[in-house]
């Protein structure tokens, strides 16, 4: 047969097979379009065609596994700004008033529309772009302040019986995902304990893409004063795996496995190591305290110190977040799949979710610490502890009589927080040990 004859056999063979791989495809979307119309057509309930398209990716997405997930529209900005750590706003911290359940600014950001403009602790805000805030919760509120930065937003402000409107432009504004024990009187963080200056104390909220930046700015703060650490992971509930991967490093050394990650069928995908110089001083102690919030990001940096013996675990068994999603822009970015591709493993070889067959059998998931560590929780006193320790994060930025007015405090008992009193205590006791 002629050279020139089996090369054109040959195209129109692999143009067939692409072919049929689009028809088969497209006879799927062309399905879907179908049902879709009779549905808007026939059906009892006249429901937006954009709602039944959603339902039906939440449907798909759902039979995948428990965290795929379809983001739209509202749900994809609010994911992405808290992924980047910033978000168009006015600056403010507000909350509903408990007796009168009128709208209360707890305090202004520093640098921030609302700071420049003289908001106050105290005032009272009637309106925002027209609209009354009487009877509207304080996350409406905030939607209602939140936007493009660029855009004004006018809030009708009310001060000793006074009342007038401030129009604002919305500016971008960061959102530390690192916090300390107590806020200085310039607001900034202290990353040392209060009352164990002796000791630092670093609270990780999230794990977004500045956590590194602050996480190595706290550090070099406190490396050379503090005798011993704790890094607060509790209620995280990840983020980026990659913050995850370059915060663990920064406690290990050179040539450790962090992680590593497996595909369908359990195939490695990849491992991951540390590459650098522990920045925090190896022979001083460190406690990491999680919860039964602790997930996904917060575990892989347990587990790793963990299995390293860096790290003291102390608190509650974690979630057991094991798996890995990639969010996926689609519809020019307007929306996103969150598509899990694949698990994490710990160094020791575990596998850390909770859904996986043997953590089934076991219950043996997630980070678990040591039986002498180990503080179970009631979700009454679990919820204290975060409510009080959202309060003090606003103290220093608060005065006292708002903050007794917002948080109706006043009178209230001190709460001891056992977990973090727990930490204190083993890292006194391995000092002591030293010594």
């Amino acid at each position: 047969m002629p050279l020139r004859n089996l090369v054109v056999i040959t195209l129109v063979a692999l143009f067939s097979l692409a072919c049929y791989s689009v028809a088969s495809k497209n006879r799927y979307a062309n399905l879907f379009a179908e049902a879709l119309d009779v549905i808007d057509r026939e059906a009892l309930r006249d429901i937006p065609r954009r709602e039944l398209f959603e339902n039906a990716m939440d449907g798909m997405m759902t039979e995948l596994d428990e965290h795929s997930m379809y983001i739209s529209g509202d749900m994809f900005r609010a994911f992405d700004e808290d992924m980047k750590q910033e978000f168009g706003g006015v600056g403010i911290y507000v909350d509903n008033d408990p007796v009168s359940q009128r709208l209360i600014v707890l305090a202004p950001i520093p640098n921030t529309p609302a700071y420049k403009a003289g908001v106050q602790s105290g005032d009272w805000i009637q309106e925002i772009s027209g609209k009354s805030t009487d009877g509207l919760a304080r996350g409406d509120a905030v939607k209602l302040m939140r936007g493009p930065t660029g855009e004004p937003v006018t809030v009708k402000i009310e001060r000793a019986g006074a009342a007038w409107e401030e129009t604002l432009i919305r500016e971008a504004i960061p959102v530390p995902s690192l916090h300390g024990d107590w806020r200085m009187a310039s607001g900034k963080w202290s990353f040392t304990l209060k009352d164990h200056p002796d000791i630092a104390y670093l609270r990780l909220m999230q794990f977004g893409s500045m956590s590194v930046e602050e996480f190595e700015a706290a550090l070099e703060e406190v490396s050379d004063d503090a005798q011993g650490l704790i890094l607060d992971l509790r209620n995280n509930s990840g983020g980026l795996l990659e913050a995850a991967i370059q915060i663990s490093d920064l406690f290990l050394g050179d040539g450790k496995t962090i992680v590593s990650t497996r595909g369908r069928g359990g195939r490695l995908v990849e491992e991951m190591y540390s590459g650098s110089p522990a920045v925090f001083p190896k022979n001083k102690p460190m406690v990491v305290l999680v919860n039964r919030n602790s997930a996904s990001a917060s575990e892989i940096v347990a587990a790793c110190l963990q299995d390293h013996g860096r790290a003291v675990v102390v608190g509650e068994q974690t979630w057991g977040k094991g798996t890995v999603q990639h969010v996926i822009p689609i519809e020019r970015g307007l929306s996103a799949l969150k598509l899990t591709t694949s698990s994490y493993w710990r160094p020791s070889g575990q596998n850390i979710d909770r859904f996986g067959e043997e953590a089934l059998e076991t219950g043996v998931w997630g980070v678990i610490p040591a039986e002498e560590n180990r503080i179970e929780l009631t979700k009454e006193v679990l919820f204290e502890n975060a409510r009080q320790r959202n309060q003090r994060d606003l103290q220093g930025l608060v005065g006292a009589p708002e903050m007794l007015q917002a948080a109706d405090l006043e009178g209230e008992q001190p709460h001891v927080d056992q977990p973090l009193q727990r930490a204190i205590n083993v890292i006194q006791e391995e000092l002591q040990n030293k010594n």
